[in-house]
């Protein structure tokens, strides 16, 4: 995995003085273990930019959970005990350990109210429970760092690792509630082009902050798709949120626009992974990234984001996690 990862960066000419390497998540625990904590070492060590992936998010709920426990009178031996419970099952042929941590927590009496401290749901020595304890402190730092989301003004482009939403899907497009339905009022500006600049980076700043489901963490982690309850889910029910906001896009016709049907508006793009069972799809205004396996793209940044200019794939290795499509997706721009 990180040999690959590496062999994309030299293939591309990856120059750390002068491009952008930008990763759209899930960084760890979407292959080997050792392949996440090398990718995890090289992205803290160079500071890597990146928005949080779902995987990202367990990964620090967990270490965060070990840190509580180990502040607590009794807890590092409690986890000392059951990690070498756990081991000695594994010798005595346990290998499902859910089905072990009910069996430890019907009839554990000792220790009862540690075991009642798992959050429901978590899998306990799971993958992600390995990274976070072997992760350093500096590498649990740089993943609590990393936004759930990226706006890149001069690129009228968004980044995040599900997605992100236009419009609040309650209501119709051109509700007054909605971000694109009215143009921002902006106060003084030196020129008409300057005008339209700051408008558009105002009207990109309220599809931040003013669609609700772009304000809860878990949609821009987790988003697949909308139901017809107009509920955000994270299964593959639903039309897939980027059909709704290419319609949005395709109703932006400008700030000075009158056609009817249209909306104040400029179109901006957003770059996403996570959705690897669509496989890269590159549409107008939507770039999915998550092919299922470690791949670049490069982009050219001039006065706007253009679409790839070529795709770069490294031949899997026999071991490799892309033979069995567990990977992550980053995004390289070169300025050209």
């Amino acid at each position: 995995m990180f040999e690959e990862f590496q062999t994309l960066l030299a293939k591309v000419s990856y120059n750390p003085y002068s491009d952008a390497l930008i990763s759209v998540g899930d960084i760890v625990a979407r292959g080997p273990h050792s392949g996440s904590m090398d990718v995890l070492a090289f992205m803290a060590s160079n500071n890597i930019t990146a928005v949080r992936g779902n995987h990202d998010q367990k990964v620090i709920e967990w270490r965060t959970w070990l840190e509580w426990i180990h502040s607590l009178p009794g807890g590092t031996d409690w986890l000392f005990q059951i990690q070498e419970r756990w081991a000695k099952a594994q010798e005595h042929g346990a290998d499902d350990v859910e089905e072990w941590v009910e069996e430890q927590v019907r009839h554990d009496k000792k220790y009862s109210k540690w075991w009642k401290k798992i959050p429901e749901g978590w899998q306990l020595f799971g993958d992600h429970y390995r990274i976070a304890e072997e992760m350093t402190h500096e590498q649990y730092l740089y993943m609590v760092q990393r936004p759930v989301q990226i706006h890149v003004p001069h690129a009228h482009t968004f980044i995040a690792h599900a997605g992100i939403l236009a419009s609040d899907p309650n209501y119709k497009p051109g509700h007054k509630r909605q971000p694109l339905s009215h143009i921002p009022t902006l106060y003084e500006a030196d020129t008409r082009k300057e005008d339209t600049l700051i408008l558009r980076r105002l009207q990109e700043l309220a599809i931040l902050k003013e669609v609700p489901q772009n304000l809860i963490p878990w949609v821009t982690l987790n988003m697949r798709g909308i139901l017809d309850d107009h509920t955000v889910t994270r299964k593959k029910d639903g039309t897939p949120w980027a059909e709704r906001y290419k319609k949005d896009m395709k109703r932006c016709a400008g700030f000075n626009s009158k056609k009817k049907g249209t909306l104040p508006c400029h179109p901006s793009t957003v770059i996403y992974g996570h959705a690897a069972s669509r496989g890269l799809d590159i549409n107008r205004w939507t770039i999915g990234l998550d092919s299922g396996c470690v791949r670049t793209y490069i982009f050219s940044l001039e006065s706007r984001l253009s679409y790839p200019s070529r795709l770069l794939g490294v031949q899997p290795t026999h071991d490799s996690p892309c033979a069995r499509c567990k990977g992550r997706s980053e995004v390289t721009w070169h300025h050209r």
